[in-house]
């Protein structure tokens, strides 16, 4: 299975998950600054990385996410596509809060990119 990258994207944050297998695992939160896709290039050659997924929701982000998107296929040959993330965000928010972790506090974007990446991961494999 070829290793992936999950990107959740936000004006603020940009949520990372990898994959290990079929398992999606959170990795970390990068600050959506100017160095952003210096940190990204940076993970992506570090987890020796061979797809990315980006994802996508119907909201007015769409539109920025696909910016995004573009500049980063422009900086890298490591293939994109784009996945349905719409509630992953809600997913986990649920999910902590029914856990230890329900007073968390921080970011929880690369929780969204694992929440996402493990559906998208699950409808990549053969039945």
């Amino acid at each position: 299975m070829q290793k992936t990258l999950a990107i959740d994207y936000g004006t603020k944050r940009v949520g990372v998950a990898v994959s290990r297998g079929t398992l999606a695992e959170p990795l970390l939160v990068v600050p959506n600054d100017d160095r952003v896709f210096i940190t990204l290039l940076e993970v992506l050659a570090e987890h020796q990385i061979e797809q990315i997924v980006v994802g996508l929701s119907e909201s007015a982000m769409a539109v920025k996410t696909k910016e995004f998107a573009a500049v980063l296929a422009k900086k890298t040959t490591v293939p994109i596509v784009f996945a349905d993330e719409t509630l992953s965000s809600q997913k986990v928010k649920a999910q902590l809060r029914f856990s230890k972790q329900s007073k968390r506090q921080g970011p929880i974007d690369h929780y969204a990119a694992a929440e996402f990446l493990g559906e998208w991961l699950d409808a990549q494999s053969p039945r």
